[in-house]
């Protein structure tokens, strides 16, 4: 795993626009703010169901990213990924609070893909697992 900085994020968004962002904090936190594209999958009991689901092509460039430095759900998240066999995982460590501190757009609400991830049936799993 790679972890990365907003700047190497901001360049990696320009140059590589099918990079897929995944946020992996509960739902309510991304519903209150998210980077621009990024997809909900909470870690939880469910994760690797619901990222497979949504990002099968191993080969996709995936960016993790959760709260701040402090919050290690995005490294846990980046280890299960590599565990499943993604080939290209990169940690945003500092997390939306470091990108909306920078005044970088976020988008607010939920995610159109989030709703056909949410109608899987590990939806009653969405609890954070401990640290």
């Amino acid at each position: 795993m790679v972890t990365i900085s907003r700047n190497e994020l901001r360049e990696l968004l320009r140059s590589c626009p099918d990079v897929k962002l995944v946020e992996v904090l509960p739902e309510v936190s991304f519903l209150e703010y998210h980077l621009p594209g990024a997809v909900n999958v909470p870690l939880s009991d469910c994760f690797n169901e619901r990222v497979l689901f949504l990002i099968p092509e191993l080969s996709q460039m995936i960016v993790v990213y959760s709260l701040n430095f402090a919050c290690q759900q995005s490294e846990l998240a980046a280890r299960c990924l590599l565990e499943l066999g993604y080939e290209s995982v990169f940690d945003y460590e500092p997390g939306k609070v470091d990108w909306r501190a920078a005044k970088l757009p976020v988008e607010y609400g939920p995610s159109i893909l989030n709703e056909s991830i949410q109608s899987k049936s590990c939806e009653s799993a969405d609890r954070t697992p401990p640290l």
